[in-house]
């Protein structure tokens, strides 16, 4: 018996104007719905599809099987501005708005041990804007744990393999001991509280690293970010 498939094809679309978005570029991570863990995907011919995709001229194409009721996204548009769907269908709606109007954006990125290798930094996918700020605890920079991990961290920064990157530059070091959001521990791209400038570096790439006993966390990266 032939697999079934369902088939998700979602227009991102601009609030304000009502146009249709055909800019290049964007991210998105879909994922199982209620979970942070990435959901198998699939493209038309039925090979696999990688985890986080790029949304073409705005359109987010993907197959799951059709066991798969719902996913959730969790995606940058082409100018940076973020938006979480949850429960999506197959069958729609069909349009995400997205207010281009809005400088201030909150990033919520999933991280799951069930992705990434502990004591290994983890690319997201997801990379920063080349103009914008990324501001720390102050302005509500943390961590949403939803599975807990005992005696376990997180770090989070720009991957360190980059030009100015640095593994826990924007978040040091901050406990997975219990499914609460943490406030996070500001890392080094943050100097005296001030903001981090995307400009100011080569590296753009988001990345997490889970502590070398990790085995069970899950959650939320929560980055307060200024478009420019």
């Amino acid at each position: 018996m032939a697999t079934a498939y369902r088939e998700y094809r979602i227009q991102l679309k601009d609030a304000i104007s009502g146009e249709t978005i055909i800019t290049a570029g964007g991210t998105v991570q879909v994922c199982a719905a209620g979970s942070p863990d990435k959901a198998t995907l699939y493209d038309s011919s039925g090979a696999a599809l990688t985890n986080p995709v790029t949304p073409t001229r705005g359109l987010i194409n993907f197959f799951t099987l059709a066991t798969v009721a719902s996913v959730d996204l969790h995606g940058m548009a082409p100018g940076g501005q973020w938006f979480d769907k949850a429960t999506v269908v197959a069958s729609g709606p069909n349009e995400i708005l997205i207010d281009t109007s809005q400088k201030m954006q909150f990033y919520k990125i999933p991280f799951s041990i069930s992705d990434s290798t502990a004591a290994t930094e983890k690319d997201t996918g997801f990379d920063l804007p080349s103009t914008c700020q990324v501001l720390g605890r102050l302005s509500g920079c943390a961590i949403h744990v939803t599975a807990a991990d005992a005696a376990e961290d997180i770090d989070v920064g720009i991957l360190s393999s980059e030009s100015g990157g640095d593994a826990n530059g924007f978040i040091a070091a901050s406990d997975l001991d219990s499914a609460v959001q943490v406030i996070a521990t500001n890392g080094a791209l943050f100097s005296t509280n001030a903001p981090h400038l995307s400009d100011a570096v080569t590296g753009k790439s988001i990345s997490y690293t889970l502590t070398a006993g990790s085995d069970t966390a899950k959650g939320y990266i929560i980055l307060p970010v200024v478009l420019t």
